[in-house]
């Protein structure tokens, strides 16, 4: 029996969280289903990968929206008939509309933003314009719901599936990453791992972190990352090394391996795979309580949460974990645990083969 044929449409797969996610689903999903890969804009480093994973991927190299090549391209992935069409970002999900329409296929939006992550006027437009005849929803936070009820779409075309992470593969021990910061092994090293935009609020991780080295010379930053946002955010962190900005790393885990505490400091997210990996590496979290955050973050078991835009109370949860490593060590336990329990990656793919798998008995029924 053939297996069911998924074609992923996004608009490239660089460095982020939902990219992420994704590299990690799409090759996890075979052999149950035949799956492929079309990004619209460009390709990325996650593009590459599922590439050497066996993945048929393609780009459309589309220059803008109304690219009328691009859209040809991206249009001829309907002749080969995908059952099931899944899209992420507004762009995406028209193209993929269109796509699923001419292949009679079923289009399922995957959706990663967290509430209050700003949206264009014309993108709630779409949004709202798509929801008829999108087969179903699959969210990653129960947060994110009433924005998706409130743009119309139904109540019993929405899932919420919590994102996965497996453990992440280490390549160097945590001194040697140290010493390569220049970072002594009494010192205290808070880690941000974000795509650095403006709703990931990188300046409050450096502004929390020179409060709390002022008070505690030991305590040190460390940003990886890339993004509009990075030239910026290294003007900001200045040359003096209480903040190191070290731009896109390929060496993600080893980094949060060496590091004392992982950091969030966004005005919103869904669920951050970052944070899910964090806790597989044993690392605790301080974060901002926003969006999913909380359903991944347990305060005070996993790690802390603070309020959103507050330096002081950053500064004062870092400093809580300088002077307390045996606190340190318990959230980080704690987060290993949690990690197995809820955030593993087989539970992730299961329950989004278990969807898709609805999702096609839904529309070979008439349902959807």
């Amino acid at each position: 029996m053939t297996a069911p044929s998924l074609l992923f449409v996004c608009s490239e797969l660089v460095f982020g969280g939902a990219e992420r996610q994704w590299s990690l689903l799409i090759p996890r999903l075979r052999p149950r289903f035949d799956v492929s890969l079309l990004t619209l804009v460009g390709e990325g480093p996650f593009y590459t990968q599922l590439r050497e994973a066996g993945v048929p991927v393609d780009c459309a190299h589309m220059s803008r929206r109304t690219d009328l090549r691009g859209w040809r391209h991206a249009l001829r992935h309907a002749d080969r008939r995908p059952d099931i069409v899944v899209t992420q970002s507004i762009n995406a999900d028209v193209v993929g509309s269109v796509i699923a329409s001419r292949a009679h296929a079923a289009h399922v939006i995957t959706a990663h933003a967290g509430p209050g992550v700003p949206s264009a006027r014309h993108r709630e437009l779409l949004g709202r314009l798509l929801a008829p005849r999108v087969d179903a929803v699959i969210a990653v936070s129960d947060m994110q719901l009433p924005r998706w009820n409130r743009l119309g779409y139904r109540t019993d075309a929405i899932r919420v599936v919590p994102n996965g992470v497996e453990l992440p593969a280490l390549t160097r021990p945590p001194h040697e990453v140290r010493e390569a910061l220049d970072i002594g092994s009494g010192e205290f090293v808070a880690l941000l791992v974000a795509a650095l935009r403006p709703v990931k609020r990188p300046e409050l991780f450096v502004a929390a972190v020179r409060r709390a080295h002022s008070a505690d010379r030991r305590v040190r930053g460390v940003i990886a990352g890339g993004g509009p946002e990075l030239e910026r955010v290294r003007a900001v962190a200045g040359a003096d090394d209480v903040v190191q900005v070290l731009g896109p790393r390929a060496d993600v885990p080893d980094l949060m391996a060496a590091a004392d505490v992982v950091c969030l400091s966004s005005d919103a997210e869904g669920v951050p795979m970052v944070l899910l990996e964090a806790m597989a590496l044993g690392r605790p979290a301080v974060a901002t309580r926003v969006g999913g955050i909380s359903e991944a973050v347990e305060h005070e078991k996993t790690g802390l949460l603070v309020p959103t835009n507050d330096e002081a109370a950053f500064a004062a949860a870092l400093l809580r974990l300088v002077a307390e490593p045996e606190l340190r060590a318990r959230l980080g336990e704690a987060g290993r645990r949690r990690h197995r329990e809820r955030f593993g990656i087989d539970r992730m793919i299961e329950e989004y083969s278990h969807a898709f798998e609805e999702v096609l008995e839904a529309k070979g029924s008439g349902r959807a």
